[in-house]
Order: C-alpha cells, then sequence, then structure tokens
C-alpha cells in the first residue's frame, strides 16, 4: 500500500508535468475559482494568477477566476460559495454544471495574498483517484 509520503509525492510529480502546459479535458480541474472578499483583493489575486501563468506555474487550458464577495457585510465561506456559483452560472450557463470545478476559499482579510498549499482529499477529483488539492495556507 502507498503511503501518504509516497502518494504525496507522486502528485507532486504529477502536477510538476502538468505546469506550463495545456491540460486535456478530465486531467486537470475545468476551472479553478478563488474567492476574495473585496474587489481590491480579487485585483491582487488577479495579478498573481496571471503571474503564475506568464511564468508557467499552472496548467495552461484551465479557466481561471476570482469572484469578490459582495460589498457590505462580510458573508462567510458558505455566503462566498453561493455567490461563486451564481458567477459561474452567470459566466457559463447550464454548461458549467458538467465542469469539474475547484472552488478555493481564501477571501479573508489577511493580506499576505495566496499562498497554496497542497491538502488531501478523498474525494476522487482527479483522475479517478485521491488527490492533493492546492488551499490557501491559513
Amino acid at each position: 500500500m502507498e503511503t501518504l509520503r509516497e502518494a504525496t509525492l507522486r502528485k507532486l510529480r504529477r502536477f510538476s508535468e502538468l505546469r506550463g502546459k495545456p491540460v486535456a479535458a478530465g486531467e486537470f480541474w475545468d476551472v479553478v475559482a478563488i474567492t476574495a472578499a473585496d474587489e481590491k483583493q480579487e485585483l491582487a489575486y488577479k495579478q498573481q494568477l496571471s503571474e503564475k501563468l506568464r511564468r508557467k506555474e499552472l496548467p495552461l487550458g484551465v479557466q481561471y477566476h476570482v469572484f469578490p464577495d459582495p460589498a457590505g457585510t462580510k458573508i462567510g465561506n458558505g455566503g462566498s460559495t453561493l455567490c461563486s456559483l451564481q458567477c459561474l452560472e452567470s459566466l457559463y450557463g447550464d454548461e458549467w454544471n458538467s465542469f469539474k470545478v475547484l472552488l478555493i476559499h481564501s477571501g479573508s482579510w489577511n493580506l499576505n495574498g495566496i499562498s497554496w498549499n497542497l491538502k488531501q482529499t478523498s474525494d476522487p477529483l482527479f483522475g479517478g483517484n485521491s488527490v492533493h488539492v492546492f488551499c490557501r495556507a491559513e
């Protein structure tokens, strides 16, 4: 049986193979959506994503989006999830229901920017296997 360390190293090698290369359908997520606390944070995250894509640190052919929370009272992860789903529906109509979507909640008042770490999930999101997903470091 594969150990957690071995699985992590295998997934990291696989992710490294995908960096800067176009990915086929089902090889990675179709959409990566990141939440932001406000429009200022949205802009900062979009700049970081652009830079990561320019440096070929992320898979290509994936739709990357940043969705800010609505102005006013902060709505938490549940509200951010609902707002993100509405944004996806506005962008893609019913087609988004067939997408493999990674939603990263990162819209806090921590102004350090996005720091992505690998976290393991037992959901078969990546090629039918368990996967280590990128999550915002706290």
